[in-house]
């Protein structure tokens, strides 16, 4: 491997901690971890996603799960006993209740929750009270009162109690937090933020019954759906879920917590039905399908505003957070294509920081990308006017920035580091061992769902100590 090839698979954090991200490395790292036994409940997308993450995590035995609709249990079983067969011994059981399923398999130690949002405190709490260890995708519930119970749940129980905000386990964004962006380090006091998940009407489109897979009215009833389009997209309905700010935006405004170690002070948001409305033959959802929010942030090194949108109308430019200092700035994404850049400002001498045997950064090697019309694109550009000179550059305009790169890349799923990081907290008993505990994400929580409190006011929600307190 060259040089360069190492430094985008490593890093060394301010912590002193190795992090490595090739899969043979962690399996050897982990491989004295004893095995535990472990059950998927809601085996859809997200529990589909938890599935394929885990199979390069050592210590994971699945032998049970459990989800309400044939569909899933069928699609995700056939996945089990193929891609994840190293990881089942012989089968998978089976079960369509939760409580049936606990009760027959007193042998699951940990259980991984990704059902809708409206039951992650209810099966969180079932699953602690059974002495069972708990990894809950994320947002914690759809209610500040669901997340509060699974605080309480979390304390008064002994299960390591992990929430999905996987950022936290990933390398990357370590390496992020850690070496560029904490008081003191690259970017110099961070004065803005900015996030972004953008997703196209395609992409958000209703869900309706599949063929062959009917599921009995007395079954979804028995869960609280009305119907099937209720179960099929529960994530726009407020008695389910969050909309697409919780199940979309919870992942980047968590980010402005965790990489800042701290809450808002306010926050102001603005958003609405906009297109799935009810009108021309669309759906009509009770929840915003596109927002934006501005929060306001005060730290040691003074005011931090940190905006963020949603949108379910357009996919222009896709996911990304950038962090914006006085000495330079950052990109990050879970996906490399969309979100690896640092730019330095004028003046600052990031040479240093590039030296070593594990750097947090370098040299980028091509033109980094800073505004979007400079991405690559499929159309035709536009030929220049032939009266005289397309522009002139504007004299106020600051000159090109010096660009640099992250240098630690994930080469697994986004979801592996922070399903090994609950696998080995519970090997080693040790709830401080994880990344994202239920205390903290519960903060984030309390700040994404206040977003809607502003939005229905119309006027800025000014946070109380007392929001962050469960």
């Amino acid at each position: 491997m060259d040089r360069r090839g190492f430094l985008r698979t490593s890093a060394l954090t301010s912590s002193g901690l190795y992090l490595v991200t090739s899969k043979s490395a962690v399996a050897q790292q982990s491989a004295a971890g004893r095995p535990l036994k472990c059950a998927l409940v809601g085996c859809g997308a997200q529990g589909n996603a938890l599935r394929v993450a885990s199979k390069d995590v050592p210590g994971i035995q699945w032998v049970a799960m459990c989800d309400i609709w044939e569909f899933s249990i069928k699609s995700t079983r056939g996945r089990f006993l193929g891609e994840n067969k190293d990881q089942v011994d012989g089968d998978i059981k089976v079960y369509y209740d939760i409580n049936e399923m606990l009760d027959k398999e007193p042998s699951i130690e940990a259980v991984f929750i990704a059902t809708p949002d409206f039951m992650h405190a209810p099966y969180s709490r079932l699953c602690l009270e059974k002495g069972k260890h708990v990894y809950c995708e994320k947002m914690m519930s759809n209610t500040l009162d669901g997340a509060r119970d699974m605080v309480r749940a979390g304390k008064a129980n002994k299960g390591i109690f992990q929430i999905g905000h996987q950022r936290h386990s990933n390398p990357r964004y370590i390496n992020l937090r850690d070496n560029v962006i904490k008081p003191g380090k690259m970017l110099g006091r961070i004065t803005h933020a900015y996030a972004q998940w953008n997703r196209g009407v395609s992409g958000s489109a209703p869900q309706g019954a599949v063929k062959g897979y009917d599921i009995p009215q007395e079954v979804l009833s028995k869960h609280g759906y009305a119907n099937i389009e209720e179960f099929r997209n529960w994530r726009f309905f407020s008695k389910f879920g969050g909309g697409p700010l919780s199940d979309l935006g919870a992942h980047q405004i968590d980010m402005f917590n965790w990489m800042y170690e701290s809450t808002p002070v306010s926050v102001i948001a603005s958003g609405g039905v906009d297109y799935f409305d009810g009108t021309e033959g669309r759906p009509k959802f009770e929840l915003p399908d596109n927002v934006m929010c501005i929060y306001e942030f005060k730290t040691p090194q003074g005011a931090l505003r940190a905006y963020y949108q949603v949108l379910t109308t357009t996919g222009s430019q896709g996911a990304y957070e950038k962090h914006m200092g006085v000495g330079g700035t950052a990109i990050i994404s879970e996906l490399d294509t969309n979100g690896n850049q640092l730019y330095a400002e004028p003046g600052q001498d990031w040479e240093a920081f590039a030296l070593g045997d594990h750097p947090p950064i370098y040299k980028a090697a091509n033109k980094a990308k800073n505004k979007f019309w400079e991405h690559p694109r499929d159309w035709e550009k536009p030929k220049p006017p032939s009266y005289g000179p397309v522009s002139v550059a504007d004299v106020r305009e600051s000159k090109a920035l010096a660009q640099w790169e992250l240098a630690v890349k994930l080469d697994r799923k986004p979801h592996a580091p922070h399903v090994q990081n609950f696998i080995e907290a519970v090997q080693m008993n040790k709830p401080e061992h994880l990344t994202c505990n239920v205390e903290a994400a519960f903060k984030s929580c309390v700040t994404v769902l206040k977003a809607y409190e502003s939005i229905a006011s119309g006027s800025k929600y000014t946070f109380k100590p007392e929001d962050f307190q469960a």
